[in-house]
């Protein structure tokens, strides 16, 4: 929607890729494809951590200076 809205003011693909930080393909594919948009946010991943979790805060409490 960005890219969009600097092409209609008269900006320039080097400019509107610089002022994103997108390539100036990635530019020119988004302003050629009208139904281009951006990527979803994945959701985010269970950590090999996540099993100690509680166990680590925890720890982390019993540690703490009071």
């Amino acid at each position: 929607m960005e890219i969009r809205v600097l092409h209609r003011h008269g900006k320039g693909i080097r400019e509107i890729a610089r002022a994103t930080g997108s390539s100036r393909n990635t530019v020119r594919r988004y302003l050629r494809d009208e139904s281009a948009g951006r990527y979803k946010p994945r959701p985010s991943r269970a950590t090999k951590l996540d099993p100690f979790k509680d166990y680590v805060v925890e720890r982390l409490k019993a540690a703490a200076p009071e």
